[in-house]
């Protein structure tokens, strides 16, 4: 396919908020992160971290591949707890509640793996995180994989709450979730819904940008994908995911 004009459509549709169709999709997976880097290297916005995506059995199933799957976070796409997100009604507004981790060390590609001590060791904080989930390009979800990832594996949004540093003392696989939507409770679920545990998808995230040849930057985020699964809410709504002794992390949707 053509990278660089599949590339400026994405970035349009992402800059115009719209979406879009494609003659042509991406072979496979290694063609869609082509284009993905091609959008960010072109969009001009700064990158504040990288997500997880894909990181439940279902999810790849329906995704139509074997492997998680991984996306940047762009500064404009991100928000803070108890901030607004405006979005159009055809927005999927897809939640899903999510750990992310704040690096506080920087990790360069190399040929040896990242161990879990060497990525756990340089986490500064972790925080509770919702990313709502949008694909610019009609029929990305029914494709799967090789179009979802060349469009940010879906980002739309990605918002923090408060972190903490002693995230060691907390039970991160097991404690209960619940994403709550104007005060009623849509779902809920458990850090070991993501790859069994979220440290899992910290660890092959790090070493999977490192592979590609991707630094990972030192106060960037990685978020390590839905422990919730996906969920669609109205374009105007009241958030709250709530992680138990980890906080909440909130978000006001509007039109």
């Amino acid at each position: 396919m053509d990278i660089a004009s599949t590339a400026k459509k994405l970035i349009e549709a992402r800059k115009a908020d719209s979406i879009i169709t494609l003659d042509e999709y991406p072979a496979n997976v290694e063609e869609a992160y082509e284009v993905q880097r091609a959008v960010a290297s072109g969009y001009g916005e700064k990158i504040i971290g990288w997500k997880a995506a894909f990181t439940a059995d279902a999810a790849m199933e329906m995704m139509k591949t074997d492997e998680p799957a991984y996306g940047p976070l762009f500064e404009n796409a991100t928000f803070e707890c108890c901030e607004i997100m405006k979005s159009p009604e055809y927005c999927l507004r897809r939640i899903e509640c999510e750990y992310a981790f704040k690096m506080g060390a920087t990790f360069v590609p190399r040929a040896e793996e990242y161990t879990t001590a060497d990525v756990t060791e340089a986490v500064a904080s972790v925080h509770p995180a919702i990313e709502v989930v949008h694909v610019r390009v009609d029929g990305a979800l029914g494709v799967g994989a090789r179009a979802v990832i060349a469009d940010h594996c879906g980002n739309y949004a990605f918002v923090t709450g408060t972190g903490k540093k002693d995230w060691h003392t907390l039970d991160i696989i097991n404690q209960p979730i619940s994403l709550t939507v104007d005060g009623e409770q849509a779902v809920s679920g458990s850090g070991k819904n993501v790859l069994g545990h979220p440290v899992t998808s910290l660890v092959w995230l790090v070493n999977r940008l490192s592979h590609d040849g991707i630094i990972l930057e030192e106060d960037q985020f990685i978020t390590t994908g839905s422990c919730t699964g996906m969920h669609p809410v109205p374009q105007n709504c009241e958030l709250a995911a709530d992680f138990g002794p980890l906080g909440q992390c909130l978000l006001t949707c509007s039109a």
